[in-house]
């Protein structure tokens, strides 16, 4: 019933965590937390350690970060387990204008940078942030067109072999190209939506995801290595609340009621 519906996207958006905005972490491959670098606050999302398709012997994803200040978005990732024996891609999409619907790329199995059989059915991505096996700097570029990627200016990614981590800095202006003069610099209501994968070579599917897709197909053995995975579950942050063009200074809802969470809880 719609009115059940409803409620439960109530419920869920009045039971969002927060994190505190400004802040502007050191972007060196290593998340730590204190009051040079990450905030407590800022650890946006969680999963286990043990769901990746071919565990215990490939990485997991297991936590998001993500903060801002009124230049740029910061994103962090923290991976469990080495890459494996034949290496690993480690890529998180953004979904940059969620608030417009889905715009962005939804099949990545002919993209020009990390083809791979994954797709999207509540999302569109316009920025990934990607490298093969834990590089010393990742790449970060646009993907809203998959088969025509490009870099984003003066956007930085670091990973690091040792911590496992991945973190990078994309500035406002360069990912937003669209919007009044200062002090606005992102579109009004901005909204973003996050989903990370693991991978193997060209022509696979995701081998762990976070969130977990609602099928779970990715962390199940028994799907085949080339299976397109639907990554249908993201993690959503809303970064101008109050509606103003101005990333939202202070607390700020952090974990809004994802698709997961609703979607999880009633069928229509």
């Amino acid at each position: 019933m719609r009115w059940i519906a409803s409620v439960l996207i109530v419920l869920a958006v009045a039971g969002a965590g927060v994190a505190e905005t400004y802040n502007t972490p050191v972007i060196d491959g290593t998340i730590s937390i204190g009051p040079d670098d990450w905030d407590a606050t800022d650890h946006a999302y969680s999963e286990a350690a043990d769901d990746n398709r071919y565990y215990p012997n490939d990485p997991d994803l297991t936590d998001l970060y993500v903060t801002w200040n009124a230049d740029t978005l910061y994103v962090g990732l923290v991976t469990e387990r080495d890459p494996g024996g034949f290496g690993n891609g480690y890529l998180l999409w953004i979904d940059i204008d969620a608030q417009d619907g889905i715009t962005g790329a939804t099949d990545f199995s002919g993209a020009d940078y990390f083809p791979r059989r994954v797709t999207f059915s509540t999302m569109g991505a316009d920025v990934i942030v990607g490298g093969w096996s834990l590089p010393d700097n990742m790449d970060v570029k646009f993907c809203g067109v998959p088969e025509s990627t490009s870099d984003v200016p003066g956007a930085r990614g670091v990973s690091d072999e040792v911590t496992r981590h991945i973190e990078a800095a994309i500035p406002w202006d360069a990912i937003y190209d669209s919007i009044p003069p200062p002090p606005r610099a992102v579109p009004t209501g901005t909204t973003l939506r996050f989903i990370a994968a693991i991978v193997g070579g060209d022509n696979t599917g995701a081998y762990d995801a976070m969130p977990t897709s609602t099928t779970g197909a990715e962390s199940d053995p028994v799907t085949p290595f080339d299976a397109t995975t639907d990554l249908d579950v993201y993690h959503e942050i809303v970064v101008d609340a109050n509606a103003d063009g101005i990333p939202d200074t202070g607390y700020t809802p952090v974990e809004r009621g994802s698709w997961a969470k609703v979607k999880s809880l009633y069928t229509e």
